[in-house]
């Protein structure tokens, strides 16, 4: 009976110790990748994909290989998407197709953002027209920045293009000249 009492302390003891020498887990600290992001604050009723084309000076045409797809849910108060370019590419231009849905409703464009390593360019909703121009399935009101849809028989694809005013601006952001 002693020796079971004397091995039953002595387990006590070896877990208390071992007990004490745990290390503490630290957490794990998510680290961001160096990316060139577009963010897009937006009041947008109805879900939808949007989609951000981006060209770098090895890209002469804006194609399906160099998009980022973002799927949005509808709500009636404004949200922020981002579109991050994938990592290593600085884009030189870039084209935002705001809506996939035919029976999308008007969307307003309340602020777009470019930004990549702490450098950011805001263009805020009355500056828009500055720097983007609308294509033929959209017809934009400057003083509200909202983009009403236009459907044209079975052709729907409704995109900003970037106007030349842009291009010392993601200079400035990109840290380095196009």
């Amino acid at each position: 009976m002693k020796t079971k009492l004397i091995l039953l302390n002595l387990l006590v003891i070896v877990s208390l110790i071992s007990c004490k020498n745990k290390e503490e887990e630290k957490p794990v600290e998510e680290v961001k990748a160096n990316t060139f992001d577009v963010i897009v604050d937006l009041d947008i009723k109805k879900d939808d994909e949007l989609i951000l084309f981006y060209k770098d000076p090895s890209i002469s045409f804006f194609d399906d290989k160099n998009t980022v797809y973002y799927g949005v849910k509808g709500k009636d108060e404004p949200q922020t998407i981002t579109f991050s370019v994938p990592e290593g590419i600085l884009p030189n231009d870039i084209r935002f197709d705001i809506s996939s849905k035919k029976d999308q409703e008007p969307v307003k464009i309340n602020s777009v953002t470019l930004s990549f390593e702490g450098r950011t360019f805001k263009i805020e909703q009355k500056d828009l027209s500055k720097y983007f121009t609308p294509n033929e399935f959209i017809k934009f009101d400057d003083a509200s920045g909202t983009a009403t849809f236009v459907k044209e028989g079975e052709s729907y694809d409704p995109y900003f293009l970037t106007k030349p005013a842009i291009y010392p601006e993601l200079e400035k952001v990109r840290g380095a000249k196009m």
